[in-house]
């Protein structure tokens, strides 16, 4: 079952145990994400809301039990416009979502590179959003996901 509204999101991050000021920064983030979300749907599958994918990668981080830097980051994995209301909000998480954009242009062969905490942050980020992309039907396959948009 996907998780794509921030009361459900809220429910399911005290279940698996945040802390009060966890799930505060959850909803601060939220607020960030909706207001970049206005007006903007999927564009594989045009009818779902650009929110609840990015509320939708953030369950699936926090279903993995993620630190609350990497789980905020995932649901402002999309938000590249905003990047100093995100280092306000919490500096971890504007460097996890700096990163997360750098990791998409960038040509670096990491095979020999030990990861930072940063880089791990990013990968968890990439697979919740491919987890999500297959759960919510805008792609059938992780192949899918190569693929051109038509």
């Amino acid at each position: 079952m996907l998780i794509e509204t921030i009361e459900a999101l809220i429910k399911l991050a005290i279940y698996r145990g945040y802390s009060a000021d966890d799930v505060e920064l959850i909803k601060r983030a939220y607020n960030i994400a909706e207001e970049y979300s206005k007006n903007r749907v999927r564009y594989r599958k045009k009818t779902r809301k650009f929110i609840s994918h990015l509320v939708s990668t953030c369950s699936i981080l926090i279903y993995s039990n993620l630190n609350i830097e990497t789980v905020v980051a995932g649901l402002l994995h999309s938000v590249k416009n905003n990047m100093p209301l995100i280092y306000g909000l919490n500096a971890k998480v504007g460097e996890i979502v700096d990163a997360y954009y750098d990791s998409s242009t960038e040509n670096q062969d990491k095979e020999h590179k030990e990861l930072s905490s940063v880089d791990w942050a990013v990968i968890a980020i990439q697979q919740a959003n491919s987890t999500d992309m297959i759960l919510s039907g805008e792609c059938s396959s992780h192949m899918d996901l190569c693929k051109p948009i038509k």
